[in-house]
């Protein structure tokens, strides 16, 4: 996001004595007022374009993720490749792909799972699950009652719950799962890493 400099800012700046005030090309809107401010009150704009991140501060991956030092860590959606996931049962074509693990140190797990109609799974969960419907239509049958969710839509799935993942044609869901490593703690077979 842009920071928007106003004559009220420059005003501000001059009163605490700062009269050099950083606006770099590209990051900084600079308002006629706030020019004409800091031309009566003696204040400059520095326009330097702003210090890219070296290489070693910013570790990107040829495979669409990049991660930060701080921990914060970027993946593109285009990058995300989907493998057959095997928990769904072997006669079914449900895939998946974890993109935030515990190995990114987080406590969570996030992924994306797609599957049609015919590749309705049953699943218990040995965890805490957030789902996104980011296509499609989601069905998600519970102790015999169906809730629907479409586009946008989310749900929460307690820990503990024995359900049936449904749709009536395609669904594409954004998912996050607590614990990250819900896999270790349950007989279910391992989600593809990303």
């Amino acid at each position: 996001m842009k920071r928007l400099i106003t004559g009220e800012v420059v005003a501000s700046e001059a009163a605490a004595g700062r009269l050099r005030i950083s606006a770099p090309r590209g990051l900084a809107i600079i308002t006629p007022e706030a020019w004409t401010q800091a031309h009566e009150l003696g204040v400059t704009f520095d326009l330097a374009p702003a210090p890219v991140a070296s290489s070693k501060a910013v570790e990107q991956s040829t495979a669409g993720r990049t991660v930060d030092p701080s921990g914060l860590v970027l993946v593109r959606g285009e990058s995300v490749k989907l493998e057959r996931f095997a928990g769904a049962g072997p006669e079914r074509n449900v895939g998946l792909a974890d993109v935030i693990t515990a190995r990114d140190g987080s406590p969570m797990t996030a992924g994306i799972m797609s599957w049609g109609r015919a590749d309705s799974f049953p699943w218990s969960l040995d965890y805490d699950e957030v789902d996104l419907v980011l296509e499609g239509v989601l069905q998600i049958t519970i102790d015999g009652r169906m809730l629907e969710g479409r586009a946008g839509d989310v749900f929460y799935i307690p820990k503990g719950s024995k359900i049936l993942f449904g749709t009536p044609w395609r669904t594409r869901v954004f998912y996050v799962t607590y614990p990250a490593d819900w896999a270790a703690a349950s007989t279910a077979p391992a989600r593809p890493q990303k």
